[in-house]
């Protein structure tokens, strides 16, 4: 049997080569040529399949990678499922680049992930790589704090159906089903999987309906390899993003405050507060009594992937991939009391009396293709290990918005358009690198990478403020290190990077409005990275030190635009440093334990914070400036870890017990304790269980989370504004508190 592996830019395909037969089997193993290899000197963690199908019950695929270093997760629903997110080292989504098979997943103009918008999405994942800090170049936005790359199953060489159960609180459910044809002639294969899942949150009205789709084609031969893949997400949520208001949660530490009379103060209005309300869709009918909307966020988006590998001779392999992702969608609101001017609409005379707003039932809608190609060439010898490549992406998209109904009769017709706009971004990118072999100790790593972007924009916003503008950027990122192979057991590593990267599309338009000409600048982050690791046979230990310095990184400093808009501001000097220690060791054969911890410090240097003012009568005065020094970087905890416990009497069975502890988090950069979110610590405990009965194999899964019932929160939001003469702060806040202890199951049964 001969055994031939084809290093391919996008996908490495191994070849079982059969010579008595002439038959061959393709077993696709997907690497985009971004990856870091175990000697490239970044710091990296790499989810392999089966930890990924363990850990998914029930989640969505922030919470797969909850364990790994330096990730804080959180969700809005409370519940680990609908709109969830992840921070690295402190840095937000947007600040993180994410790829599928080598594409770009951040949206393009905000240049964030929206995991709800690819439902069950980890049930068609085989592996992925999280390289912290700047990494190695790759496609789609700068890394400022971490890259993350997913590589879809690779297709079976086997038929095979799956079926899969879950089953939790909170009327949970997520099923699935998964197919495959096996290699078909030798040659061509077929995987499919469709999901459909329901829960209601955590959170009152939060509920997820979402279904998903994916299917993959693949022919494979000797040495091409060709697959198009289909993923397909149809999400409906409720809206929770405006969480919990203080005063729900703590209101002797949260008290409600507002001018005047309100509603929220009749003591004949009953509300159930507590930690799960949501005030979302709230509103009062003509008699007084509360009423919800369903206030839902509604959006379909399908991705097509073209993928072509080929080798060339011995030691040159190159791919090319075409690629489109097709978005469309809403969501759809009840407003209180919006202003008619605002949406285009004149104000009308009721009784006698000039009626300047309205409620409204409205809609937001996007509407967008994403599309380009990508490609690579490499080069493999003994000694030398050289890719090159790059990308041309272009994101065209819509932003309009619908009245569909107003309390008074002002002429509006339902559907009513109040405003339309247009964002074109383009994205070019060239790179290369090499890992050259001095000797069998020194490995020297080399990437220079190129990027240009132009984005322009068309229309009025949803203000009906217009938003004629274009900027262009050209960027050059170099990255450079060490590794020391020091023998089998022991490596380090040295590397230092820099990244640039633009401003989002919401930095723009708020910054530029009705003239200002506050636009924001790019950010620069130089990132300095030093490793140790030893692998034993019973233990491991990694060790890494960090350091990123950031120019012009843009912050929320409270500070408006010269007509108004907040806006993010540019701070000269802002860092994160830390220490990443995580290790292993298996205490005994059917014991194991595993954990990490990061030390950090997050920095602004020299910070200033604005303040809204107003005078006693609510009229806008000059903000308020003070220079507070070093403070805080908002959600970056000075402390993180977790740790696993694994037991496994039996290979069929395992027991595991978790532990995830996330520090102080400050959720402004003022370092106010009065806006700071505690510590907390969770514990999850699991059970994986699997037997065959028949010829088929079953697979059950328990898993307890927050098992001793810890009342927590992960992230929050707060506008305040201070007032002349000395009143109370005025204060608008929302939390996102997660589920109690909450049980949920799973079963699976493979053909």
């Amino acid at each position: 049997m001969k055994k031939v592996f084809l290093t391919l830019g996008l996908a490495t395909a191994s070849i079982w080569a059969s010579a008595q037969n002439d038959t061959v089997r393709l077993d696709e193993t997907v690497i985009v040529a971004t990856r870091a290899s175990r000697k490239t000197p970044v710091a990296q963690t790499t989810v392999a399949g089966n930890e990924i199908k363990q850990a998914n019950v029930g989640v969505d695929v922030p919470y797969i990678l909850e364990m790994t270093p330096s990730v804080v997760v959180s969700s809005e629903s409370g519940l680990g499922l609908g709109n969830t997110a992840f921070r690295i080292r402190g840095s937000d989504p947007s600040r993180i680049n994410v790829t599928v098979n080598g594409i770009p997943l951040n949206d393009a103009e905000s240049q964030s992930v929206f995991w709800v918008n690819m439902p069950d999405f980890a049930s068609s994942v085989n592996s992925i790589q999280i390289q912290r800090g700047v990494g190695t170049s790759t496609n789609g936005g700068a890394a400022f704090g971490a890259t993350v790359n997913m590589q879809t199953n690779r297709p079976s060489a086997n038929p095979y159906a799956e079926i899969s159960s879950t089953a939790g609180m909170y009327n949970t459910f997520r099923n699935n089903l998964s197919l495959g044809t096996g290699l078909v002639g030798r040659r061509f294969s077929f995987d499919a999987r469709y999901s459909n899942v329901r829960s209601d949150g955590y959170l009152e009205r939060s509920a997820a309906k979402h279904q998903s789709l994916y299917a993959a084609g693949a022919w494979q031969g000797i040495s091409t390899f060709v697959k198009l893949s289909v993923l397909h997400g149809e999400e409906h949520t409720g809206l929770s993003w405006n969480g919990v208001p203080g005063y729900a949660i703590d209101p002797a530490k949260y008290p409600y405050f507002e001018a005047g009379v309100s509603d929220y103060d009749n003591p004949e209005i009953k509300r159930n507060y507590s930690r799960r309300y949501n005030p979302s869709g709230e509103y009062l009918d003509t008699n007084g009594n509360i009423r919800y909307y369903d206030n839902t966020d509604n959006y379909k988006q399908t991705h097509y992937h073209l993928q072509f590998a080929q080798q060339f001779g011995n030691r040159w392999t190159g791919h090319a991939t075409l690629h489109l992702t097709r978005g469309t969608g809403y969501y759809e609101e009840y407003r209180l009391n919006r202003k008619l001017e605002e949406h285009g609409l004149s104000n009308v005379v009721i009784d006698g009396e000039t009626v300047k707003k309205s409620d409204m039932i409205r809609q937001k809608w996007m509407d967008n293709y994403f599309y380009g190609l990508t490609f690579s060439a490499n080069y493999n010898s003994e000694n030398l290990q050289w890719t090159t490549g790059g990308a041309a992406n272009r994101h065209d998209g819509d932003h309009f918005g619908k009245v569909l109904w107003a309390r008074y009769n002002i002429g509006a017709t339902s559907g009513n358009e109040w405003y339309r706009n247009n964002g074109t971004k383009d994205d070019y990118n060239v790179y290369t690198k090499a890992v050259w072999q001095i000797n069998s100790l020194i490995n020297i790593y080399g990437d220079l990478q190129y990027r240009h972007i132009g984005y322009v924009m068309a229309g009025v916003d949803d203000d009906l403020a217009g938003l004629d503008q274009s900027h262009y950027f050209n960027f050059f990122n170099p990255k450079a290190g060490i590794f020391f192979n020091i023998n089998e057991q022991n490596t380090a590593y040295a590397s230092f990077a820099v990244a640039n990267r633009e401003p989002t599309r919401a930095d723009f338009k708020d910054a530029s409005k009705y003239g200002s000409s506050e636009a924001p600048r790019p950010e620069r982050l130089y990132d300095t990275e030093l490793g140790y690791q030893f692998t034993g046979k019973t233990a491991g230990l990694g060790i890494n030190l960090y350091y990123m310095n950031y120019k012009d990184q843009l912050v929320s400093t409270g500070r408006l635009s010269s007509t108004g808009y907040a806006i993010m501001d540019n701070v000269p000097d802002s860092y994160r440093a830390g220490i990443e220690l995580s290790g292993g060791v298996q205490i005994f054969n059917p014991l194991r334990f595993e954990a990490s911890i990061t030390f950090s410090r997050n920095r602004i240097k020299n910070f200033i914070a604005y303040t809204d003012q107003n005078d006693p009568d609510w009229n806008p005065m000059e903000q308020r400036v003070e220079n507070l020094g070093t403070t805080n970087i908002s959600f970056s905890p000075d402390i993180t870890g977790n740790a696993m416990l694994r037991y496994t009497p039996v290979k069929s069975l395992s027991f595991v017990i978790t532990g995830k502890y996330v520090g102080k988090q400050y959720y402004d950069n003022t370092s106010s304790d009065l806006r700071s979110l505690d510590a907390y610590l969770t514990s999850n405990f699991r059970i994986d269980y699997s037997f065959k009965l028949f010829g088929v194999d079953f697979g059950l899964q328990g898993l307890i989370n927050n098992i001793f019932d810890k009342q927590y929160i992960t992230s929050a939001w707060v506008y305040r504004s201070v007032f002349a003469n000395g009143s109370p702060d005025y204060i608008e806040n929302g939390f996102f508190p997660q589920a109690g202890r909450n049980i949920i199951g799973k079963l699976t049964i493979m053909f």
